[in-house]
């Protein structure tokens, strides 16, 4: 039985129960990894947003000032997300460990390390069945765009770490729960063209699992939950998963028909990836990292002014996106990498000191060790000066804003991560 969704109904809030995992997409991007071994980001998430990046154009047309139609283009997704570090990026062996390493590194070709498949599910009561909705972000191909954490020691807070992604493709997947265990049926409307395609469908921890061929009829498996549902491939025909005793509908998933302005299929929906023998991630449970009594050195072995009130890392790397005929997702290419430190700094000759090593092209590495190990910006120089101000009142202290930009020299690249 559907149940109606109302005014009164619970709301999508940051406060419902959720979880939010990555991992490397094993054979380029887009690629979906079996028995995957998931990740945490961190034990506490600050913030998370997925957004598919639909484009309209209005269709015009002589002898009318209204538009005829909208027709889609390509399509512009965006993901980022902010958690309190716990991990630092790399372990002893320069292997990423945190997923901002994947925006920090470079391979041997000057390429990013690998994309990320990232999947957050959120838990909202109600639903069709009124035994719960689990709603998933699936965003595939996701390149590390930015990395950018928070230093500021006045806060009680561990350091905010904050990634920005490029992805191919952000999907919204919304599985209804059913209210007693029943077989479920795959159907699509258009079953000729998907009469090959299978759909594995996995209960919480894929405790139940079972791969169901599209219109063959019910499953033999009875399902008390679903928390995956993940199609062979991109089917042309809507796909709709019901429980074959109920009726209840637990997902539909958008063919490529539906996708398409004409009778080309385009990006149908596939679901959301099973686990398979892998593993959801246990909680880190290790500490925090914090600001405060982090060394940030410039030149290494003296402090980078008499006093730095707050600042902030970047690295950026320049991704460029490219239209397929194939999709709406694009293609996402990388070049430059950008590394730059930004410092509100005081102390008694800090706006001089600013000044004249920026007109001079003063070169030095800043070391940012945090407990996990160094982040280390080399030959940086002070791309923007803090400007000298001074005020008639309440200026007790006149800070200055540095902003420090880092090059590679012969015997290593920009930036640098060395593990304790």
């Amino acid at each position: 039985m559907s149940q109606t969704a109302n005014a009164h109904s619970t709301p999508e809030s940051g406060t419902l129960p959720g979880r939010h995992e990555w991992v490397v997409e094993p054979n380029g991007p887009m690629s979906v990894p079996t028995d995957p071994e998931w990740n945490r980001f961190s034990d506490v998430i600050r913030s998370f947003t997925a957004e598919p990046g639909v484009s309209y154009a209005r269709q015009d047309a002589v002898g009318t000032a209204d538009a005829v139609d909208h027709n889609r283009g390509q399509e512009e997704p965006s993901a980022d997300i902010g958690y309190d570090l716990q991990r630092f990026p790399v372990d002893g062996s320069n292997n990423p460990v945190d997923p901002s390493a994947y925006g920090i590194l470079r391979d041997d070709f000057n390429q990013l390390l690998g994309s990320l498949l990232m999947v957050e599910r959120t838990e909202i009561p109600g639903g069709n069945d009124g035994a719960g909705i689990r709603m998933f972000s699936v965003v595939r191909g996701a390149e590390v765009e930015s990395v950018e954490p928070t230093l500021d020691p006045s806060g009680e807070q561990p350091i905010l770490m904050e990634l920005g992604f490029q992805p191919r493709k952000v999907r919204s997947v919304a599985i209804h729960q059913l209210s007693e265990a029943e077989p479920l049926s795959v159907t699509s409307t258009e079953p000729d063209a998907d009469s090959g395609l299978t759909a594995t469908i996995e209960s919480e921890g894929g405790t139940t699992a079972e791969d169901i061929d599209v219109g063959s009829g019910a499953g033999t498996e009875s399902f008390d939950d679903v928390d995956s549902i993940w199609l062979s491939d991109e089917p042309e025909g809507d796909i709709t998963v019901e429980g074959d005793t109920s009726g209840t509908v637990v997902c539909e998933l958008a063919g490529g028909l539906t996708y398409s302005d004409d009778d080309q299929p385009v990006d149908g929906d596939r679901g959301v990836p099973p686990l398979g023998a892998g593993s959801h991630a246990d909680p880190i449970g290790t500490n925090y990292e914090h600001f405060v009594g982090d060394r940030v050195e410039r030149p290494v072995g003296s402090p980078i002014r008499p006093r730095l009130n707050s600042g902030s890392w970047t690295v950026e790397n320049d991704l460029s996106t490219e239209a397929l005929h194939s999709t709406r997702a694009p293609t996402v290419d990388a070049s430059d990498r950008t590394a730059t430190v930004d410092a509100d700094v005081a102390g008694p000759t800090v706006s001089h000191d600013s000044m004249m090593e920026s007109l001079q092209k003063s070169q030095n590495d800043i070391e940012h060790e945090l407990s996990g190990g160094i982040v280390r910006f080399r030959r940086t120089v002070v791309e923007s000066p803090g400007s000298r101000e001074r005020e008639a009142s309440g200026q007790a202290t006149a800070a200055i804003s540095e902003t420090f930009v880092a090059s590679a020299g012969d015997n290593g690249p920009a930036i640098e991560l060395e593990a304790n």
